[in-house]
């Protein structure tokens, strides 16, 4: 085989569940904030009302959980505090919350891969691709569905391969790799 392909598994989906949360609680603390100070009473209207659609949304998808992807209740609550910034006139935040909204979205979409072949290694994030020759690799194995790549600088590569990978034989990955590396000109 010239070349093994393999999915790895993403922590992006943990990190951006993180981020959605941050902004949440920060939208939450800005519409507190405006309900208590507000300029006018349209304002506070506006805030008490974008409070009450942030504890009813959350509470619905919480109750039917079951019925409801946590990607939906994300997108729901994402529109509400762009409507929220868009309702004050505030345009800064709103395309700010956007854009951010955007690229989080682009960066979970995209699936973190790595290719082994005859010519190098290719490693693809979310944000990178990165290309290893063999010749910095001091050794590569696949064991009980963990990657492993020992690079020649001291760095160590560790993933564990995504659920959804076409089964690969780990014998004949560790000796394709083995022959790699033992191969001069690597």
């Amino acid at each position: 085989m010239d070349q093994f392909v393999f999915t790895l598994k993403d922590n992006n989906q943990k990190a951006f569940n993180s981020f959605f949360w941050f902004l949440f609680f920060l939208h939450l603390i800005a519409a507190a904030v405006i309900a208590v100070n507000p300029s006018n009473n349209y304002q506070k209207n506006t805030a008490a009302l974008s409070i009450a659609v942030f504890l009813v949304v959350t509470a619905v998808f919480y109750l039917l959980k079951n019925k409801f992807k946590q990607k939906n209740y994300q997108l729901v609550l994402f529109v509400v505090m762009g409507l929220f910034w868009l309702a004050l006139a505030a345009w800064l935040p709103a395309v700010i919350v956007t854009i951010a909204i955007i690229f989080a979205f682009f960066i979970l979409q995209k699936r973190s891969s790595a290719i082994f072949s005859t010519e190098n290694i290719i490693i693809t994030r979310s944000l990178f691709k990165k290309t290893y020759s063999w010749a910095a690799v001091q050794n590569a194995v696949l064991k009980d569905n963990l990657l492993s790549v020992d690079f020649k600088n001291n760095h160590l590569l560790q993933v564990e391969l995504a659920a959804d990978n076409i089964p690969i034989d780990e014998n004949s990955f560790n000796q394709f790799c083995k022959l790699q590396l033992l191969t001069p000109n690597s």
